[in-house]
């Protein structure tokens, strides 16, 4: 009940906004990544079972 009272005003939410979105120089470093599904999949590494003596 106590959030109905809660209301996001548009100050706050102008400045969630700015907050979220990424620098310049952030969009550009992730537009020259590739995406997920660009990237090859590694094999799970390999455990070596254990030795015993």
């Amino acid at each position: 009940m106590a959030l109905q009272s809660l209301q996001i005003g548009t100050v706050i939410a102008m400045r969630a906004r700015d907050v979220s979105r990424p620098t310049q120089e952030q969009q550009e470093a992730a537009d020259r990544r590739p995406l997920r599904d660009e990237t090859p999949r590694r094999e799970p590494a390999r455990r070596e079972p254990p030795r015993h003596r």
